[in-house]
């Protein structure tokens, strides 16, 4: 998904020292491995000190102030990182937690399987990974994550041992680290007849399989996840599991609940998302229509794209989703993940049209389609109260500036001598980003759009508006080449809408000022929350092991976050619970934020449970519909999904579908729970998921 250097893990290049170890390995950003006095030579030339890990055992706060995740691996990890092969990608995974915690993660090798642990509780990393299960952090003061990946305890032979079967290895040796002994894999050894000879803490898992392969050990264990990635694996004897699969999980410190809680709702939405998020694919008008969604790339902001009271709202969504109507189709919101340009993105086909509420890149043009101008805005520098503001533009000549990069680029052609100095934040940011880097002191002045400066200075008083860089710069959507059909009917669309004042009345009501007006009956939303109840919301969602920010999404479908909320049929309350429900619940008062918030998540959590056999994509999606027309109803859409040659265990485009002819009701009364309004409940659950993927890119874990 990230191309080029996209990449936002930076591999430690310290040797992994410990006083214990006597040894260590140093590796260069591109992972190659050196010799003990290769690394005494590299560290020389680039001035890198042989020194233990500093010790911080701090939770968020601390982690966030220090700039980094420190995650503790294994020994061997670096020298054989993992990569996407189908099955779930660690590392990528990594990456994308610490850029959600607006951090940079940092690799750290231990170099013996049983310190991992003790590093980690000593607070030399603040997240480990291994070959950990719930049940092996028992007792070991760590805590385990939810689920990473679902992995089997393999034992593996040489090829000499061909064709051995479980009980023709009777009496033979089998090879490992006794801390890498998992429960339950050692009674197994041992009914099998087999020997287990513990080999020194510092052998690697990929050098136990490189042995076995040599025939130089008769046998070893290692997960699948390992042996997927070993090289010379086909050369390997694969006897056979000797556990049932169990779950992959990362170990955590007990005392650090807050990073417990920001893993748990990461991996829970990553897990959740992944199996609902389209394809990439770049695709025309009809694909759009056929498919009927539109994938709208934006960002967070508030001229684009932004969560207020829950609901989605920004200049450049309605706008987008005015046109998706015009088309008949829904819209989808695909943000790109942090430190990945928008532009990248689009070209790699996450996406059908960007709208970021910025001019197109000189270096863009050619490269994709570019519509007419839906709105023009001045180009403004934004700088400190602190400072005098340039007089002029010729004051730049030379200066800093941080603008997003179609931005920095077009500053960068001004006839100035010496040109402007300007660049982006960061890699994928914008020019709200680089406003930031001013109030932080990290850059002196900004070039944005005066969109953006008009709402950041209303309630940014550290801030003042400076001279106008550029005057009247078109505002475009991009797309590929590959859609000149799309292309054009947006371009049709967009002119209309500028003829029509449907562009000029969309920027009064978002652009015009930051202030809003809140309906009376609805509860106000504090500042940087997201519900009036995300406490509330994030102790009920990890008692029942649910994202607090899906449990959001479920309460703003049903009540748009009003206690008092009465429905159709008698349901009340935040989640509109029917009376026969929250009775059965022991619910005393539907009303009160407590009550209905618990109920809820065991409600949500109960029914889960009762496709507990299902990925937990597919557990969440159909938990939802059956919120919303019974688990019943859900129970003979999978039926009629099975008769129909769909894949009754999986939502998208399978259980879904049913559902939808299910709604006919000369179909349903052939099922047992009879006629139901199940194309509702499709909407239903397709809205709550797409609101928790926003909720997710606008309030990161923890």
């Amino acid at each position: 998904m990230m191309r080029g250097k996209t990449s936002l893990v930076t591999i430690s290049t310290r040797m992994c020292c410990d006083q214990t170890a006597g040894k260590g390995t140093i590796l260069d950003v591109a992972g190659r491995s050196w010799s003990l006095l290769g690394c005494l030579v590299m560290g020389m030339l680039a001035a890198v000190a042989c020194r233990v890990e500093p010790r911080r055992a701090g939770d968020v706060e601390q982690i966030r102030a220090s700039g980094e995740l420190r995650v503790i691996v294994r020994p061997g990890y670096l020298r054989a990182p993992p990569s996407s092969s189908g099955q779930v990608d660690e590392l990528a995974l990594l990456r994308q937690l610490a850029a959600r915690l607006d951090v940079r993660a940092r690799l750290v090798e231990c170099p013996r399987h049983d310190q991992i642990i003790p590093w980690l509780i000593e607070g030399r990393g603040d997240i480990a990974t291994a070959r950990f299960s719930p049940a092996s952090l028992l007792a070991t003061g760590a805590a385990p994550s939810v689920a990473v990946d679902w992995v089997e305890d393999l034992l593996v032979a040489t090829p000499a041992a061909w064709p051995a079967q479980f009980g023709e290895l009777s009496g033979r040796e089998v090879h490992l680290p006794r801390s890498a002994l998992l429960p339950g894999v050692a009674n197994a050894l041992r009914e099998e007849g087999l020997q287990i000879v513990f080999v020194p803490e510092e052998v690697t898992l990929e050098e136990l399989l490189d042995r076995t392969r040599r025939g130089r050990i008769h046998t070893t264990v290692v997960d699948s996840v390992v042996l997927e990635r070993a090289r010379g694996r086909n050369q390997l004897r694969v006897v056979g599991p000797l556990v049932e699969r169990h779950p992959l999980v990362w170990a955590l410190r007990e005392n650090n609940p807050r990073l417990r809680r920001a893993v748990d709702d990461f991996l829970f939405a990553e897990q959740v998302l992944a199996r609902t998020a389209q394809s990439a694919a770049c695709r025309d008008l009809d694909q759009v229509r056929r498919e009927g969604l539109l994938r709208l790339i934006t960002r967070n902001s508030p001229t684009t794209c932004s969560v207020e009271r829950g609901g989605l709202e920004g200049f450049e969504y309605d706008l987008a989703l005015a046109f998706a109507r015009h088309i008949g189709v829904r819209i989808e919101l695909s943000i790109p993940p942090p430190g990945v340009d928008p532009m990248v993105w689009l070209e790699q086909g996450h996406g059908d049209v960007a709208a970021l509420h910025e001019p197109v890149a000189p270096e863009d043009e050619g490269r994709f389609r570019v519509t007419s101008s839906y709105r023009a805005v001045d180009l403004v520098t934004v700088v400190s109260r602190r400072r005098d503001p340039p007089a002029a533009v010729e004051d730049l000549a030379g200066v800093a500036v941080k603008a997003s990069r179609p931005v920095a680029s077009l500053c960068r052609l001004l006839p100035l001598t010496p040109t402007i100095d300007a660049s982006a934040p960061g890699e994928g940011k914008d020019g709200l980003s680089a406003l930031l880097q001013v109030v932080r002191g990290e850059a002196e002045v900004a070039v944005v759009d005066v969109d953006t400066a008009r709402l950041e200075l209303a309630h940014r008083r550290e801030l003042q508006q400076g001279p106008t860089v550029l005057p009247s710069v078109p505002l475009v959507w991009i797309l590929n080449v590959d859609s000149p059909r799309l292309h054009r009917e947006i371009d049709i669309f967009l002119r209309q809408a500028r003829v029509s004042g449907l562009s000029t009345l969309l920027a009064r009501a978002h652009l015009g000022s930051w202030q809003e007006y809140v309906p009376p009956h609805l509860p106000e939303v504090p500042p940087g929350a997201l519900t009036p109840y995300d406490e509330l919301l994030q102790w009920v969602g990890r008692t029942h092991g649910i994202d607090w920010r899906l449990l959001a999404s479920l309460m703003y479908e049903e009540s748009k976050f009003d206690p008092d909320a009465v429905g159709p049929g008698g349901s009340a309350g935040l989640f509109q619970f029917m009376p026969f429900v929250w009775a059965d619940l022991g619910v005393e008062d539907p009303h009160h934020p407590a009550e209905a918030a618990e109920a809820a998540a065991w409600y949500l959590a109960w029914l889960m449970d009762r496709f507990s056999d299902l990925d937990l994509p597919d557990r969440v999606a159909l938990a939802i519909a059956s919120y919303n027309v019974g688990a019943r109803h859900v129970f003979d859409a999978r039926r009629l999904a099975r008769q129909m040659g769909l894949e009754p265990n999986r939502w998208a485009g399978n259980v879904e579908t049913a559902m939808l002819i299910l709604d006919d009701p000369e179909v349903a009364r052939g099922f047992s729970a009879g006629v139901c309004r199940c194309r509702r409940a499709v909407g239903y659950t397709r809205r709550i998921l797409r609101r928790y993927r926003a909720y997710t890119e606008q309030f990161p874990p923890a």
